[in-house]
């Protein structure tokens, strides 16, 4: 993962944060809210379908790579043009925090 160019993380994507507000009904109402603006890379890495609920779901798979930071977990999400790609994983691929690697799906 050292080698990958700057000039690479040429997407522009937001990552958002979860926020759960009470529904008055003893659950929650889920909300995203900004987090950032960051460069990424976005490189598809698969798809599937689903069976769900009595319908077919297509899942796809990307990895996006940003610029290293701390603060990116599981229950984020990053929206590019339009598409909401919810993280599944995020890994420092060498440790040395320049990189993050996000495992992302969205869902169509």
């Amino acid at each position: 993962m050292s080698g990958v160019p700057i000039g690479a993380l040429r997407h522009r994507v937001t990552l958002e944060a979860p926020i759960n507000a009470p529904d008055g009904a003893g659950g929650f109402f889920r909300s995203f809210t900004l987090v950032a603006n960051l460069w990424a890379r976005i490189e598809p890495s698969g798809a599937r379908e689903d069976f769900v609920e009595q319908r077919a779901e297509q899942a796809t798979t990307l990895v996006v790579t940003i610029r290293w930071r701390d603060d990116v977990s599981k229950d984020m999400r990053f929206v590019y043009r339009g598409r909401t790609l919810r993280i599944q994983s995020a890994l420092d691929p060498d440790e040395r925090r320049r990189f993050l690697i996000c495992q992302c799906e969205e869902i169509a």
